[in-house]
């Protein structure tokens, strides 16, 4: 099963950022459940080191623990699946005055799944530190397979580059424009998910066929962010962010971030909304009258809505050691799907707790 395309094999671009001033170690663990029957753990490990004037290394460990019978599992005659993904990232940032390079490298592994990931940055600070541009770029190359068929053995590429500009307007306030720009050709699929073709009445079901869609997807990101410092202790974040792909989907993604800090404790609060069109090639319901070349039942090809609340809370341990601090998030989403057929809306929650130390 593929586990994170959302994170892997949809190129995340990269933007370069400023070499750390300090040696840090963090370990967390992410628990996802929602009600369609989904729950995975994800214990995380990563640290950076210092290495030499201006360079910084790092290395992080990532796992996925899934169990999952949900609709799109139990509609194709499985009773519940369980899978493992493991995900190693080795990163370098190398900072020489007012420009910043780095690169990493990730790689990431399941049953039926292997992705070999490489990402390159570059910024530069110019009129006095007050402006930043950067730009970045990956490559992406998967292998996706399926359990229990040794002959099947699909491929998907994907490239991708970004551009952004981040400006100090005054000593409280940042804003950032970004754009992001992908390409990618091969497998998009599910090896296990089948499509019901139904009667044109649809009052039963004909025959099921595989999932197929488009070789080629093309997308394009633009993001409008600003930061603004409100009180002594207190900060205003929010983004909007525009998407379409010549799929046909059209996304807008609004977001704020609201953060407070008393003392060694930060709150963090966060809202986010986001709506997106369905993929032309999408239709709640297939029949033998209307079979085109691509048909899909993935739901997050479909029009639908979400909704994320959360809160994080940072607290820093000073007396225990002058490095540590705890820290500990929970986000509950809602999803409505306005024509999916198989389902029409899942919650869920996103609950995470770890530590971080800097030394």
């Amino acid at each position: 099963m593929q586990l994170r395309t959302w994170s892997l094999t949809v190129a995340v671009l990269l933007v370069a950022v400023p070499a750390s001033a300090d040696d840090s170690f963090v370990a967390k663990t992410q628990v996802y459940t929602d009600s369609d029957h989904t729950t995975v753990v994800s214990p995380l490990a990563a640290l950076s080191r210092d290495a030499w004037k201006g360079g910084t290394l790092s290395a992080s460990y990532v796992a996925d623990v899934v169990s999952s019978a949900s609709i799109d599992v139990v509609s194709n005659a499985t009773s519940r699946m369980n899978d493992f993904r493991s995900e190693i990232t080795a990163g370098l940032v190398q900072k020489v005055r007012n420009t910043t390079i780095s690169g990493a490298y990730v790689y990431s592994v399941e049953n039926d799944y292997q992705s070999h990931n490489a990402e390159l940055g570059f910024a530069q600070d110019l009129l006095e530190k007050n402006s930043t541009l950067a730009f970045g770029a990956t490559f992406s190359a998967n292998d996706v397979f399926r359990t229990g068929d040794q002959a099947f053995h699909r491929k998907l590429t994907i490239a991708g580059a970004s551009a952004s500009w981040t400006q100090v307007l005054n000593r409280a306030t940042i804003a950032q424009l970004s754009y992001t720009f992908s390409y990618g050709s091969g497998y998009w699929a599910s090896p296990y998910r089948f499509v019901r073709i139904e009667t044109p009445d649809f009052a039963a079901i004909e025959f099921k066929v595989p999932e197929t869609e488009p070789n080629e997807r093309y997308r394009h990101a633009a993001v409008i962010a600003l930061n603004r410092h409100l009180f002594s202790d207190t900060s205003l974040q929010g983004d909007y962010r525009f998407y379409n792909d010549n799929w046909g989907v059209l996304s807008h993604t609004i977001q704020l971030r609201y953060f407070v800090t008393w003392k060694d404790v930060t709150l963090r609060l966060r809202e986010r909304f986001y709506y997106q069109s369905g993929a032309s090639f999408f239709q709640p319901h297939y029949t033998t009258a209307t079979l085109q070349p691509f048909v899909t039942a993935d739901r997050e090809l479909s029009t639908f809505w979400s909704n994320v609340v959360g809160f994080k809370v940072s607290w820093r341990l000073p007396w225990v050691h002058r490095a540590l601090e705890l820290e500990a998030k929970v986000d509950y989403f809602h999803f409505g799907y306005v024509n999916f057929a198989l389902l029409s809306s899942r919650d869920g929650a996103d609950i995470e707790a770890g530590l971080n130390v800097v030394y």
